[in-house]
């Protein structure tokens, strides 16, 4: 897993915090396009079958999207299941086709 670091500026100028997230997010996107490569072809889709690995900060990115990506309902689960089928956000993809 990543390691995500918090950086936290004041500016004086308007007397604001600012926050902002980083990660390495490479680690994460080679081990996804290990398991697209690896990944069987051939079995069927099911409920438990893993189909991305999504890094703390896209995740943190979605939520402030107003994704709920923690405990989705529906149209949650929704918007997610269409960003990762977008060819935007294919490296957070562990297997191919489409969810």
């Amino acid at each position: 897993m990543s390691d995500l670091k918090t950086i936290i500026q004041h500016d004086e100028s308007d007397d604001k915090l600012h926050i902002a997230h980083t990660e390495d997010i490479q680690p994460t996107l080679d081990s996804n396009a290990r398991a697209r490569a690896e990944g069987d072809k051939h079995s069927k889709w099911g409920d438990w079958n893993r189909v991305a690995s999504i890094p703390p900060t896209v995740a943190m990115q979605w939520m402030q999207e107003g994704i709920n990506v923690m405990a989705p309902n529906s149209e949650d689960q929704a918007r997610i299941k269409k960003k990762l089928n977008s060819p935007e956000y294919a490296y957070l993809r562990t297997r191919g086709g489409r969810l």
